[in-house]
């Protein structure tokens, strides 16, 4: 919802939801012969522009734009769609500029050919299907995989697979870049004086000041997540085994880290910890979830107060803590992994996914379950309300789902 990552909606999201409208989007002509990977998986989550459109990738390639149906109560409406051949946007959400335009990065080359990315600006088409591409930037000999952020005076930010982070104008010229560690799945977040936040799999959070000359930031400092691991054993593989890369060692971060209100960052890691960091990079706690190979993919929400923070874990289901000492409130355990970050109502109802197929419906203040709806395949996609209240959430076979209360 905004560049500190807060999760929080200013809409109220529905209680006992039930489907209302659905995208298929893994249907034959959907599926080109080009493709990286061949199939409609969907492990990004949606944005949402003011009118509600929704705006979704997967790793076919394919970024869709997608409205409610006009003549068809129980269907979305393709109402544009990019794809570069052979790229696709792999775990990148889009990012909404504030004139409309649509920002996404997107990879060319399979696994065995030299990868590339570029990042490209989309508006809607005077006519036809096909998005019009507005600008694009290229971002370098490697996969772009991440989430781009935008800034309040309009800078984007998006890191690559190699680990140079680059801030955009929005007319897509480079404004600056910066050397950090590689992404993976990590969005950047940014803290009110303008410092860039970015988790690495490399094992550091980096924090990053823009260049007060020249076109080159600067790293202020880095923390380092392996110096400080609590007392719990870890559950890791080797470095080098399969599954190494995605985080299974125990090394580094795949969440977007949350910036409080007084700078404070908020990330979890691979390790299994979440960590609160002050704005000079020097821990001030950290919270031991329940030890998992590649233990918190997930971005935390803060509560509207900034006393607690909600995120969910490869072990032991949604946790709430105190964003103060790092205390425990409560705990929802869930069979199955969660990979997908929550969104957190106006309400203070909390929505999160799982790799169980559940979405969970969630009394923010002392955990209970309110309700749950199953999506019939696994959920890496974090859920978003839209204004008129409903819910969106996107299933790995494909299907974009919008649910709302039964009338």
């Amino acid at each position: 919802m905004d560049a500190q990552h807060t999760g929080r909606s200013p809409y109220a999201g529905p209680r006992q939801p039930v489907l209302l409208r659905s995208f298929n989007t893994g249907t034959p002509d959907l599926l080109p012969p080009d493709a990286v990977v061949p199939r409609a998986d969907i492990q990004s989550s949606s944005a949402i522009g003011p009118d509600g459109t929704i705006y979704i990738g997967n790793f076919v390639g394919f970024l869709f734009a997608l409205r409610d149906s006009p003549t068809a109560r129980d269907k979305l409406d393709l109402v544009w769609r990019f794809r570069p051949p052979n790229g696709s946007p792999f775990h990148a959400t889009p990012a909404l500029g504030r004139d409309g335009s649509v920002y996404m990065g997107f990879s060319v080359g399979a696994n065995t050919a030299p990868p590339a990315s570029t990042l490209y600006a989309l508006r809607a088409p005077a006519s036809g299907d096909q998005a019009q591409v507005v600008w694009s930037l290229n971002l370098g000999d490697a996969r772009v995989m991440a989430s781009p952020t935008v800034g309040p005076d309009g800078t984007i930010y998006v890191v690559n697979a190699a680990g140079t982070l680059f801030a955009v104008a929005p007319d897509g010229k480079p404004r600056w870049t910066a050397q950090t560690g590689r992404a993976l799945k990590s969005a950047p977040a940014l803290g009110s004086d303008g410092t860039v936040y970015h988790a690495s799999m490399d094992g550091k959070l980096y924090a990053v000041a823009p260049p007060t000359s020249g076109d080159q930031g600067v790293v202020r400092w880095t923390f380092d997540f392996g110096e400080h691991l609590g007392p719990t054993p870890l559950q890791t593989v080797p470095t080098g085994s399969p599954g190494a890369a995605g985080g299974a060692d125990g090394i580094g971060s795949g969440a977007s880290p949350t910036v409080g209100p007084d700078g404070t960052v908020y990330v979890g890691a691979n390790n299994s910890n979440y960590y609160a960091i002050t704005p000079t990079g020097q821990m001030r706690w950290l919270f031991e979830a329940e030890r998992e190979l590649a233990g918190i993919w997930t971005t935390g929400v803060l509560s509207p107060d900034g006393r607690t923070l909600y995120f969910g874990a490869n072990k032991g289901g949604i946790y709430a803590v105190d964003a103060q000492s790092g205390a425990k409130r409560w705990q929802l355990p869930v069979y199955g992994s969660i990979y997908a970050s929550s969104a957190l109502d106006s309400r203070g109802v909390l929505y999160t996914g799982t790799t169980i197929e559940q979405l969970y419906v969630v009394d923010s203040a002392n955990g209970q379950e309110l309700w749950d709806y199953d999506v019939k395949d696994e959920i890496w996609s974090a859920p978003s309300i839209r204004p008129d209240g409903t819910l969106v959430i996107a299933h790995r076979g494909g299907l974009v789902m919008v649910l709302g209360d039964q009338s």
